[in-house]
């Protein structure tokens, strides 16, 4: 009976320890970057930074969101706004200007990304570079 008490408490205790492991709400894994992985900025574009938590969004900034390989904009953006992007799909996402070098960020499954909207108003058509047919339009007012 005293082994079979031991070894129950010895497995309780393995779990309570996998658990508090695996709670702590603290997703520091993540690593700034710039578009497509890369650790140096390119030249021209604007700053961006990847593998935030999911929901863990800019304050007071706006999201576009990609789920079931489209996107979801809510609506036009100021001039030089900060943007997040959260991407719900199991597959990489970019959200990359169709013309010039205005914006470019890679999302990966289940993150969050953050860029900053060009600083003058348009409409700027972008893409995702690994799903085509992927398209949307951001407003910038």
């Amino acid at each position: 009976m005293k082994r079979v008490l031991t070894l129950f408490l010895s497995i309780l205790l393995a779990v309570f320890v996998l658990a508090a492991c695996g709670s702590d709400g603290d997703d520091s894994s993540g690593s700034a970057e710039t578009a497509h992985g890369g650790d140096h900025p390119m030249s021209g574009m604007p700053s961006m930074s990847m593998s935030m938590p999911a929901g863990a969004g800019q304050a007071g900034g706006q999201e576009i969101l990609i789920s079931d390989f489209k996107y979801t904009l809510p609506g036009t953006f100021a001039p030089g706004e900060e943007v997040t992007v959260r991407n719900d799909d199991t597959a990489e996402h970019t959200v990359t200007a169709d013309t010039g070098d205005l914006f470019d960020v890679e999302v990966e499954p289940g993150a969050t990304a953050t860029f900053t909207v060009p600083g003058q108003p348009g409409t700027f058509a972008f893409h995702c570079t690994y799903h085509p047919n992927m398209v949307g339009t951001l407003e910038v007012r």
